[in-house]
């Protein structure tokens, strides 16, 4: 490879579409993150803490699909939850695997569509709003257990409304 090669500086639409293809990312890790704790609660639900962060560590190098997947064979999500992972795992494959596909002439000339702009959009609302559905079932599932969950409720409704929440709950 030569060491000399100049790179093409991003353009404005190319900057826009790595911003849109980041934010995505980082909302497909948080469903991740969500569904890693939900396995783990729902699999060691009685297990101590030490325990549980063991598993949870384990449990937090599973690929998407591996999530979702333990999730079904485990029936771990109500079948809701279950339908939109399944799709959204679909939507997340196209966004990491196929984006490019199609595209590829587009790209090269740093012309990209405002479609493809909307569907990578639509993958992270559609990733927010499922880490809150996982959220949301993970309290009814501790509030299932005996536990008050109200505080937590809280906080994420404030986080629905677009408040950050920098409060720890240790």
């Amino acid at each position: 490879m030569k060491e000399n090669v100049k790179k093409i500086p991003a353009n404005t639409t190319e900057i826009t579409l790595y911003c849109h293809l980041g934010e995505a990312l980082i909302k497909t890790q948080a469903v991740e993150q969500a569904l890693s704790h939900s396995i783990t609660l729902k699999m060691n639900p009685d297990e101590t803490k030490e325990i549980a962060d063991e598993f949870l560590k384990k449990s937090q190098k599973y690929t998407l699909g591996q999530a979702v997947n333990i999730a079904k064979e485990k029936k771990l999500c109500n079948s809701a939850l279950q339908e939109e992972l399944d799709s959204f795992l679909k939507q997340r494959n196209w966004l990491v695997h196929s984006v490019l596909i199609g595209n590829e002439e587009d790209f090269n000339a740093g012309n990209i569509k405002e479609a493809l702009f909307q569907k990578i959009k639509s993958i992270s609302d559609k990733a927010e709003s499922i880490q809150h559905l996982i959220e949301y079932d993970m309290i009814d599932f501790c509030s299932s257990k005996g536990r008050d969950m109200s505080k937590i409720k809280e906080l994420l409704q404030l986080q629905e409304r677009g408040i950050r929440v920098r409060k720890s709950l240790n």
